[in-house]
């Protein structure tokens, strides 16, 4: 019988942008619900770190959903893996601009102040308080559960947990994330994606349903669109 370091060298290690999103986020939830890690000071550094890192990623793949090419900061490099893909800022601008998305101020100001923590974190230091943690990350995974539902089709809680009660758990736990969450719940127009359909010159899912105009390339589309908005 293979012994077990064998198997373990020939263990194949692949994510892609949606699964690597999704592996920070489930991460951060977690660190939130079941609280193993018992230095809070240590739990909440790792969580933030986490959720900042799943909310890039999850714009990424809104992105790439447009068009792959737009995830590059610069598109002439695509698809060169030691070119720069794009800031938060670009991701933000991109999708509003390109995609078809609108994002309330307050959205927009949230993912702009979590890339600026994580950064702190990353590169300098950080000094809070376990109230103003729970809030960043409670914000914050509130943002992430329901863009990624709404934009991706992916529900966090629709996965097998290690318990069947995580997403009571965080909500008990964490009073900012449940206060965020029943909010968008409530007014799931917090994050709208006008329902664009893809383009026939360019192929990105970037054509207006009421116009037909595609923001991408400028063709004009049959106001009769044939293909289905995402």
């Amino acid at each position: 019988m293979e012994d077990k370091v064998a198997r373990g060298l020939r263990l194949k290690i692949e994510f892609d942008l949606l699964s690597n999103a999704e592996d920070s986020i489930t991460q951060a939830i977690d660190l939130l619900a079941w609280q193993d890690e018992p230095n809070d000071a240590r739990r909440l550094k790792q969580a933030v770190l986490a959720v900042a890192h799943g909310v890039e990623l999850l714009l990424k793949e809104r992105l790439r959903k447009v068009h792959p090419v737009l995830i590059w900061e610069n598109v002439d490099k695509f698809p060169s893996l030691s070119a720069r893909t794009v800031t938060v800022d670009i991701a933000l601008s991109r999708l509003c601009k390109i995609g078809g998305l609108k994002f309330v101020e307050d959205d927009s100001d949230l993912i702009k102040s979590l890339r600026n923590t994580r950064n702190a974190i990353e590169h300098y230091s950080w000094n809070t308080t376990k109230k103003e943690a729970d809030r960043i990350v409670g914000q914050a995974l509130g943002f992430a559960v329901h863009f990624a539902k709404n934009e991706l089709d992916l529900d966090f809680f629709g996965y097998h947990t290690r318990k069947d009660d995580t997403f009571e758990s965080l909500l008990e736990s964490n009073p900012e994330f449940a206060r965020s969450f029943n909010e968008r719940y409530e007014n799931r127009t917090k994050t709208v994606a006008q329902s664009n359909f893809l383009c026939d010159y360019c192929h990105a899912l970037t054509v207006n349903p009421s116009t037909g105009a595609c923001k991408l390339c400028g063709h004009w589309m049959d106001a009769g669109l044939d293909d289905p908005p995402f």
